[in-house]
């Protein structure tokens, strides 16, 4: 085959691998643009939740404590405050329901004690949900280092496009330094 007629020939392939690549690249940094958009909702309802629990918690906590001389109070109380009751529940659950059953075991642990209704002092109840709080931000702050870090494929095309770049600089200055 002529020389002629493989120029162009390379010209189109090299022209088609760039259109492959590019379109490659595109769908990987649209997906994992929309995954860390989830990732992102995700923390926000997270945190909606876990701040939610624990204000409905501490009220509840505080205003059964004030109550607690006369038990009879205290069910009454709890029965006009049935939807916060229910709301408390729903909070734990909904967490619960968010989180990784081998990676936030600790965290889930903690829940299942707080709703479970076995806690026997004030004290207890505390530093309960002090623990969840503390772990809610630990879940968080690993999310959000997950989300800045990016996906995975994100990672790798991103080194891999330095790969790309540098070899093809590289392989350029070979090109000009064999024609001169």
């Amino acid at each position: 085959m002529e020389q002629a007629l493989l120029i162009p020939l390379i010209g189109v392939l090299v022209a088609a691998v760039i259109a492959a690549v590019t379109s490659l690249v595109v769908s990987i940094l649209s997906k994992d643009q929309k995954t860390s958009e989830f990732r992102q909702s995700w923390i926000d309802a997270f945190r909606e939740d876990a701040a939610n629990l624990a204000g409905h918690w501490s009220t509840m906590v505080a205003t059964l404590e004030s109550k607690k001389a006369a038990k009879e109070d205290a069910l009454k109380f709890l029965e006009s405050r049935h939807d916060d009751v229910i709301d408390v529940e729903v909070r734990i659950t909904r967490l619960r329901l968010r989180l990784n059953p081998k990676e936030h075991k600790h965290l889930i642990n903690l829940l299942n004690h707080l709703g479970n209704g076995k806690m026997s002092s004030r004290d207890e109840m505390d530093q309960t949900m002090e623990s969840i709080v503390v772990e809610v931000q630990k879940v968080l702050r690993s999310e959000w280092k997950r989300v800045k870090r990016g996906e995975l494929s994100f990672r790798l095309l991103k080194w891999l496009s330095l790969i790309a770049i540098v070899g093809g600089g590289y392989a350029a200055y070979q090109l000009m330094m064999q024609t001169v």
